[in-house]
């Protein structure tokens, strides 16, 4: 995929979005489930695992998941579960699966229900046309509301593979995401505090996690936003794993769930567009002592929250 290509695919997906919102769209529209684009297969003799996602960090994930499978049959052999389908995210995808021995839904987004966040899991039970078997739960918060539902329901955060610290030179402040994607408070609060500075860099192109990974390695700090939805539901994305797996600085706007989820203290959030200055200001102004503090988070994230350990753990419940 090329620069323009991913540009218009982003910009596409974010007005139809809004449009979501506004009701002006169905979450059906222009869904078709067309493998390699929004239906990604991972296949062993006597499992194939199939995931339904898209978007560049739906993407990010699935890609990262699918290759732990495939580490996992390389060093344990074939666990001969059948067809085992993941549906992911909350859009197309999520909502209109095809079917498998096993079905699964991974539940990390509320689609076009950011203002409304309660609803969105009632109303994804009404409109799927596969119903899982288990739902997989960024959150005790989340596993409960699945379990009133009355799916079964396995506790089963997002992580991180491809991302881990590179031996390159650091400079500046980054973000990555697609513009307009997070609420106009979030970015005051985090991004706009240090948008003006010369070394600030925004991206939104990259589609493989190596090519994050490198650029991530490249900053000395970074910012990171929660959607509404998420953050109520308690939910951590895969920002967070993926950026301290690569042992780079991370500000983020400020979360309740992070360091239940993280299992260690993390100080580097934000309530303020202030808090955000101070933070990447003493990030740069101590760099040797950050940068080893954040190799250590980096060790623990990618020895507690792999996705190889993910897989495992998958395996061993549907086993």
């Amino acid at each position: 995929m090329d620069l323009a290509s991913a540009n218009y695919d982003s910009l596409r997906d974010h007005v139809n979005q809004i449009r979501f919102r506004l009701g002006e769209l169905s979450p059906w529209h222009g869904h078709e489930n067309v493998p390699g684009e929004n239906v990604f297969e991972f296949v062993a003799p006597e499992t194939e695992l199939r995931i339904h996602g898209s978007g560049l960090g739906d993407l990010m994930i699935i890609r990262q998941f699918g290759n732990a499978f495939n580490r996992y049959v390389q060093q344990y052999g074939d666990p001969e579960l059948g067809t085992v389908v993941v549906a992911t995210g909350g859009w197309g995808p999520a909502l209109h699966p095809t079917e498998g021995d096993v079905n699964l839904y991974w539940w990390w987004s509320v689609g076009s229900h950011e203002n409304e966040p309660a609803q969105y899991l009632e109303n994804y039970h009404r409109e799927v046309t596969v119903r899982p078997d288990v739902v997989l739960c960024l959150s005790e918060k989340c596993q409960r509301e699945a379990e009133q539902l009355g799916y079964d329901t396995l506790y089963f955060p997002l992580g991180t593979r491809a991302f881990e610290p590179l031996d390159v030179r650091r400079s500046g402040v980054g973000y990555a995401g697609s513009k307009g994607h997070k609420e106009t408070q979030s970015e005051r609060v985090v991004v706009n505090p240090v948008k003006d500075r010369e070394d600030f860099e925004w991206v939104s192109n990259y589609v493989m996690p190596s090519q994050l990974n490198l650029w991530y390695n490249t900053k000395e700090v970074t910012l990171g936003m929660t959607k509404g939805g998420q953050k109520w539901w308690g939910m951590v994305n895969n920002r967070v794993f993926e950026t301290l797996a690569s042992a780079t600085p991370l500000v983020l706007g400020k979360h309740p769930n992070v360091e239940d989820v993280l299992g260690f203290e993390y100080p580097y959030q934000t309530e303020n567009a202030e808090e955000t200055k101070t933070h990447v200001e003493s990030v740069m102004a101590n760099r040797d002592e950050t940068r080893e503090e954040f190799r250590e988070m980096s060790r623990k994230v990618r020895e507690n929250h792999s996705y190889d350990e993910r897989v495992d753990t998958l395996v061993a419940a549907l086993s």
